[in-house]
């Protein structure tokens, strides 16, 4: 201890300060770096107060947020005081500050990741706070996106804080991500087409639907292809970005049907037999308690090419396409049995439109 002593005695006064401010710039950097959570504790504690006494989520979701960048300020707050301390030249008092500009950059990059994922851990709560209304599929997807873009600009401040500039890395980086597009033109078109498909809804698994030479039921919606099963069973893989710009025939979404054809009636028949023909035929419409009052339409329409031409349409409120089908056959043969009971015929070559 006495030889200590005597070497620090020996020493010069301007030497001994600047050991005595080194020690305690160390000391003061070493305090903060070791009481950072402590003194963010006391810095948040306002928060914990609130928390403890209020029932709400939302508070506790602050403190979440604010408690690691916190820690983060203390640090770059302790290296200003121990440069303060130390009285260091203009060089290393730069780059001191520099580096401390660096942990607040972090600290609010830290903050805005961590509100990306408070804002929007669900489509529901993202509704409730925003007054967006975004598919829960479609939701890792932004949130991955934003949290990319809040990285990428933090980084490019970090470089811009340190003095290089970062035009030419950023026109490198322009032109590999042009080549990379153009390589991945395809994988990015189907993933645009995943979130059109998934955000607008035009289809959803089980449902029955046409889109060009493609009819079936969807049985996947994937990032890359949507999967059809077809009516003869085949299996049919779909792009994402062939039915995000196709238009996309739903019959899956029908709350009704359309019975529409036209009667043909030999020009052997009378007047009195059309007429009895088409009252007979709005009465059973009308009395179908499936069909859509309003849109029965029958009416004689034409002198046709062999006969006289009736034409029958209305609505059936019957979406499903097996019981739409069963009705229409029974009124189909009720119809041929008013003919038979009237003596009417159906011209030669007939077929319905």
């Amino acid at each position: 201890m006495e030889n200590i002593t005597l070497f620090w005695e020996r020493l010069s006064p301007t030497l001994r300060d600047n050991i005595t401010r080194v020690v305690l710039a160390v000391v003061v950097l070493a305090l903060f770096w070791l009481l950072r959570k402590l003194l963010a504790a006391l810095v948040v504690r306002p928060l914990h107060i609130i928390a403890k006494r209020t029932n709400i989520g939302w508070d506790d979701i602050v403190l979440d947020i604010v408690t690691v960048p916190a820690r983060l300020l203390i640090v770059a707050f302790g290296m200003l005081v121990g440069a303060e301390i130390l009285n260091v030249d203009i060089t290393t008092s730069v780059f001191v500050v520099h580096l401390a500009r660096v942990f607040i950059i972090i600290a609010v990059m830290l903050a805005v990741y961590q509100i990306v994922d408070a804002l929007a851990p669900s489509s529901n709560r993202l509704f409730r706070l925003t007054g967006l209304t975004i598919n829960e599929r479609l939701l890792p997807f932004m949130r991955t996106a934003i949290k990319l873009i809040v990285i990428a600009v933090a980084v490019v401040i970090i470089i811009q804080e340190w003095g290089y500039d970062v035009s030419g890395l950023v026109a490198g980086l322009g032109l590999g991500g042009l080549a990379f597009s153009l390589a991945a033109k395809d994988t990015v078109e189907n993933l645009f087409g995943f979130t059109t498909i998934v955000g607008d809804q035009p289809f959803m698994v089980g449902e029955f639907i046409k889109s060009g030479e493609i009819e079936g039921i969807v049985e996947h919606v994937g990032i890359r292809s949507t999967r059809v099963r077809q009516l003869d069973q085949a299996y049919v893989i779909v792009p994402n970005s062939k039915l995000a710009s196709a238009p996309v025939l739903n019959w899956s979404r029908l709350n009704k049907r359309w019975y529409n054809t036209t009667l043909r009636v030999a020009y052997s028949a009378s007047h009195q037999d059309i007429v009895e023909l088409i009252a007979r035929i709005r009465a059973l419409l009308a009395a179908h308690e499936k069909v859509q009052e309003d849109s029965i339409i029958v009416y004689f329409i034409n002198f046709g090419d062999y006969g006289f031409e009736i034409l029958v349409r209305c609505y059936l409120n019957i979406p499903e396409w097996p019981l739409f089908t069963a009705e229409r056959e029974k009124f189909n043969l009720k119809i041929i049995e008013y003919y038979e009971e009237l003596g009417l015929k159906f011209p030669i070559p007939a077929r319905p439109l």
